[in-house]
């Protein structure tokens, strides 16, 4: 009778082991799951973010279209001068004020309940030649050889819908030669 006693004891001691141990790699995996999903929902947040960003860009640019003169820099919200815009990677330049308003920035239109912010920079006037990045055929732009370009820098920002993610971008807007009303 104790040789049966003694088996029984061991069964168990065995049955609680391989237990503890199939549940260890439950844990384990339950970790691993919960950390792929938290990379997956920031990977979805983070390119949410792009598009709502990319999407804000198109409308600047639409703004500057719009422009019949460059009078909005200096004197509008989000538009700057040469020199005088705000550092993008500032956590300042972003933030709002006590009233919930934007300091050194203008709201574009949201998208799924995102608001994404911007500033535009005007650069000023720059002179190409046939020796510039541009095509040498200039003809598109209504002639050849020395042209002349008003530009200003788009930085463009927005965050995910969970907030914990954001993305800026930047682009460069050229004004058509000879006014304004055009870009490229």
């Amino acid at each position: 009778m104790q040789i049966g006693i003694r088996q029984r004891g061991a069964a168990l001691l065995m049955s609680l082991v391989i237990l503890l141990v199939l549940t260890l790699l439950a844990v384990s995996g339950m970790q691993g799951s919960i950390m792929q999903e938290r990379m997956a929902s920031a990977q979805r947040d983070g390119v949410l973010a792009l598009e709502v960003a990319e999407t804000a860009m198109g409308e600047v640019e639409a703004i500057l279209d719009s422009m019949s003169d460059l009078s909005d820099f200096g004197s509008t919200k989000g538009f700057y001068q040469t020199g005088d815009a705000p550092i993008p990677s500032d956590a300042v330049t972003w933030t709002k004020d006590t009233n919930g308003d934007n300091v050194s920035v203008a709201d574009a239109s949201a998208v799924n309940g995102i608001v994404p912010r911007y500033f535009i920079e005007y650069k000023g006037t720059v002179t190409l030649d046939a020796e510039g990045q541009l095509p040498r055929d200039m003809g598109q732009y209504g002639g050849s050889g020395p042209t002349e370009f008003d530009y200003a820098r788009i930085v463009v920002e927005a965050r995910g819908p969970s907030g914990q993610s954001r993305r800026l971008i930047e682009g460069f807007y050229v004004f058509q030669p000879g006014g304004l009303g055009g870009g490229a």
